[in-house]
């Protein structure tokens, strides 16, 4: 009986610390000239768990005077292309269903559209629970006109400020910044070095997962 009682106790309370733990969420950005690297990385427990994705890059491709999706997967070191078959099948699918079933997809849509509105609400509940831990956003930009580069320059800053603004009113706390836009003159040039990592406690994911299949 004692035993019994003291695993529910001891199983409450890794339960519980488990809970006040917390998930990281880093996103790694790189793009120099044509070649684009993106990585989603998610860790937790000092990464005991983790789980790395690398998002493949998806372009339209113009092939016989049809155009077909094409995706890469492009790391650091590598570039792999994947079967354009795939992209096609499911574009003829696409194509198919939209013509032979316009109503369904209309009532796929509305319902979308109802359920997304739901959805939305416990998405920025969740956004307000967020922590920003880091953010390394460095980019760099050039022409050979002088006067577009500056023009430019200042754009990419407003544009940097304003989202800048939009995440500290959206998210719970903002940590280590460091945003740069730096301008090269008389020469093309454009590349991104972008790194952010975020942070949630899993007892306020797992209360999110739960609303969303109380509303499905």
């Amino acid at each position: 009986m004692e035993f019994g009682l003291t695993f529910i106790v001891a199983t409450l309370i890794i339960v519980f610390l488990i809970s006040l733990s917390k998930i990281y969420i880093e996103v790694t950005y790189k793009r120099n000239d044509e070649n684009d690297y993106v990585a989603v990385n998610v860790y937790a427990l000092k990464k005991l768990i983790s789980y790395t994705m690398q998002v493949p890059m998806v372009r339209i491709v113009e092939k016989s005077g049809e155009f077909t999706l094409e995706s890469t997967v492009r790391t650091a070191v590598s570039r792999k292309k994947t079967d354009p078959i795939r992209e096609e099948k499911l574009i003829k699918k696409t194509d198919q269903l939209v013509k032979k079933h316009p109503r369904k997809i209309r009532h796929t849509i509305q319902k979308f559209h109802h359920y997304s509105k739901q959805y939305c609400k416990i998405i920025e509940k969740l956004l307000k629970l967020i922590v920003c831990e880091k953010m390394f956003w460095k980019t760099k930009f050039g022409s050979e006109d002088a006067a577009l580069t500056g023009a430019l320059v200042g754009i990419l800053w407003a544009f940097k400020s304003l989202l800048m603004n939009q995440l500290k009113r959206r998210i719970f706390s903002m940590g280590t910044l460091d945003i740069e836009v730096k301008p090269i003159f008389g020469s093309n040039q454009f590349e991104i070095d972008f790194q952010c990592i975020f942070s949630i406690r899993l007892g306020n994911v797992i209360k999110a997962f739960r609303s969303i299949y109380n509303i499905k």
